[in-house]
């Protein structure tokens, strides 16, 4: 895989369901960002954490499936973490104003915290 190939793969660390995104997301490979984001039944996993920190180009498409996915992980009560996001993935957050909405972490042990803590009050995430 090149650099900009887009990489979307799941694992879970901890009892959180961790999401690696990697390369570049245009429209045509938003759907399998979206597809690793789907959210699962109860009890699976105590929350997701999607780790973006080798993004290397996202656009509104992209924007698009992570704002999507915040509703239904929220509707849901799973916690969504973003953890380590790109400078770039960062500043689409930001210019767009949806950085507020997002639990943010700088890293992933950071994010896979905020999903335990959030699990552990019953108090959900952003």
């Amino acid at each position: 895989m090149s650099d900009d190939e887009p990489e979307v793969t799941a694992t879970v660390v901890e009892g959180v369901r961790v999401v690696r995104a990697g390369g570049e997301f245009d429209p045509d490979e938003a759907e399998t960002l979206s597809d690793a984001l789907a959210v699962h039944r109860a009890g699976e996993a105590l929350g997701v954490v999607l780790e973006l920190s080798r993004v290397t180009f996202a656009d509104s498409s992209f924007l698009h499936v992570l704002i999507d996915a915040r509703l239904r992980h929220r509707e849901a009560g799973v916690p969504l973490v973003l953890a380590a996001p790109d400078p770039l993935v960062l500043r689409l957050l930001e210019m767009t104003d949806t950085a507020r909405v997002f639990t943010l972490a700088p890293t992933l042990g950071d994010a896979l915290a905020a999903v335990r803590r959030a699990h552990s009050d019953g108090h959900p995430v952003r």
